[in-house]
């Protein structure tokens, strides 16, 4: 039997089991694409210390004999992918890789550059699909670097891991012996046995049945789009102006660019709790409101669909080192008259509808709405709320956590990385390099943090069109990417734009436009206008810029009118 084969169903050994919805869809997206590093997810620890490497590298050792997600060996039968758990011999020689960088002239550059060029690496989806080196950097400075591969665990899935290896080694360094310590968790089977068993339930037909409702009219719409805006899921344009200078197809990859993030300040996460309070709801919920209203202020557009990284699971699984991450596609409509306290508890209801159903997957929506395989279409900027805290306690030594990737990025994911009491959280970018530049990134990155700020501070009963969307000294940056950012602040209370989806909203199959015997639909005629905004911002075009039609007498003059408008031009 050969590993990462295919092979006939009467040869698979009964050890064999089936593979989480999420796992399958990392499997066949890693065979798509076989060389990209997409599905990596890093994470880097500073330990600054009296660390002994001896007995962190038993620690390491022992979580990996423990976790089931680390010791599998994949076979296909059919469509369907299958595992299996291949324990790793307590008497192998040991998976930490240890590095002596204090010699070099500048180790803290050779730190980064040895983990950049191991987080570029392609896994095959042969074992092993993850690599932990400990860095050491000076007699008292180490940095542990770990990277998994997706298809293993998810984001809770490596915070858990690491937490693990905090605990074994916190015992090690107490005499305890690693031999007879345990993890609290059930074994990896039991994700996928209550994936099966969900399936075949009522409640998963109760969750088919409100997320097919919810996106009922985007069924039709699918039928009508020939492809992908790589932008919101309704307005069709992105939030950050792609680059002009796209690469050749493959020469980079659908890559993810890292950044460092911006750090909220301590007192405006107090004041994100209190404005959450205040409506029965999270400062995740508040922080989600803002993106959305940033999001429609950038885009110059009221329908917006922001996706919600969930890892979907329950009870004592959401202890389990695996894999079973989802993405939940929030729909939201923004007018410039609705108050920050109205956002607030739109969203916060949205969110509380969208997480009963977390469990049903963003891929199979997407097959439900006739889209296929195109799930990313169904969401615009995802945003991964990473509550649980990601420094770790190394036998007393405070070691603060990066997050290095991830995972994979449809078009741009805002990260939210919850941080020890008293700090305030880490916002950030991950952002595909083959389309959009750091330095446009970093802009948003910036402008994000100051919107959420004033959003926090602000009275519930002010208007959104109230709100300062960036503040004086980075307002001529983010007006001249476009896409809408040329309004005026005291914008006027229905643009265009706004008014024309508003009737597409109302009436998506009545006439918009008749050119003879040829009739376009207010939904053809958006989608039209839609594509052709978002290769005009792909090609450079930004606010104020002049943009000339040249059309006889048809029905793509108006899609090319709307278009220019929506790019701001």
């Amino acid at each position: 039997m050969r590993e990462n084969g295919s092979v006939p169903t009467e040869s698979v050994p009964e050890e064999f089991f089936g593979t989480t919805a999420a796992q399958q869809g990392v499997w066949y997206g890693q065979l798509v694409d076989p060389d990209s590093p997409k599905y990596n997810i890093g994470e880097c620890f500073e330990i600054r210390g009296d660390l002994d490497a001896t007995l962190f590298a038993a620690a390491v050792d022992r979580a990996l004999q423990l976790c089931d997600s680390f010791n599998l060996e994949f076979v296909t039968e059919g469509d369907d992918v299958l595992q299996r758990i291949v324990p790793h011999p307590a008497d192998a020689p040991g998976r930490l890789r240890t590095v002596d960088m204090s010699h070099a002239a500048d180790p803290a550059a050779e730190v980064e550059r040895y983990m950049a060029e191991d987080m570029a690496t392609a896994d095959s989806l042969h074992r092993p699909r993850h690599h932990f080196a400990l860095l050491r950097a000076g007699s008292r400075l180490h940095y542990w670097y770990v990277r998994f591969h997706h298809i293993a665990v998810d984001g809770l899935g490596g915070a858990l891991f690491t937490l693990a290896v905090a605990d074994l080694y916190g015992r090690a360094v107490r005499g305890e012996d690693l031999a007879e310590a345990q993890l609290p968790a059930a074994p990896l089977r039991a994700l996928v046995d209550d994936e099966t068993a969900y399936r075949d339930s009522g409640r998963y037909e109760a969750d088919r049945a409100y997320w097919t409702g919810r996106f009922a009219d985007l069924a039709a719409a699918a039928s009508d789009a020939s492809d992908a805006s790589g932008g919101d899921a309704h307005s069709g344009r992105t939030l950050i102006r792609r680059r002009t200078d796209l690469p050749a197809p493959g020469s980079e990859g659908p890559g993810i660019r890292l950044h460092t993030g911006e750090s909220l300040s301590a007192s405006v996460f107090d004041d994100l709790r209190r404005l959450g309070s205040a409506h029965r709801t999270t400062w995740s919920a508040v922080l989600v409101a803002a993106v959305a209203a940033y999001t429609a202020r950038v885009t110059a557009t009221a329908d917006v669909t922001v996706g919600l990284a969930s890892n979907g699971r329950h009870g004592g699984l959401r202890h389990i080192v695996g894999m079973t991450a989802n993405i939940l596609p929030l729909r939201l409509t923004l007018t410039p008259d609705m108050t920050v306290g109205a956002l607030v508890r739109d969203v916060a209801d949205e969110m509380r509808a969208a997480l009963r159903h977390r469990r049903f997957s963003r891929e199979q929506l997407a097959r439900e709405l006739n889209m296929g395989d195109d799930a990313a279409r169904l969401t615009g900027i995802v945003v991964n709320i990473m509550g649980y805290d990601y420094d770790r306690d190394f036998g007393g030594i405070q070691a603060p956590s990066r997050v290095l990737s991830v995972g994979p990025v449809d078009d741009v994911s805002l990260f939210v990385s919850e941080r020890a009491e008293g700090k305030g959280p880490l916002i950030g970018f991950d952002a595909r390099s083959d389309l959009y530049r750091p330095e446009d990134v970093r802009l948003h990155e910036q402008a994000v943090v100051s919107f959420v700020s004033a959003l926090a501070t602000a009275d519930p009963g002010l208007p959104l069109r109230d709100l300062p969307l960036v503040d004086e000294t980075a307002a001529p940056a983010l007006r001249a990417q476009g896409h809408g950012t040329a309004l005026p602040e005291q914008a006027v209370t229905t643009t265009l734009p706004e008014a024309f989806r508003a009737q597409a909203r109302r009436t998506p199959d009545a006439p918009a436009v008749v050119d003879g015997a040829h009739t376009l639909s207010y939904r053809q005629l958006d989608r039209a206008a839609d594509d052709l905004a978002s290769a005009l911002t792909g090609w450079g075009i930004a606010a104020e810029d002049g943009v000339a039609v040249l059309l006889g007498r048809s029905a793509a003059v108006p899609a090319a009118t709307l278009a220019a408008v929506a790019a701001g031009a």
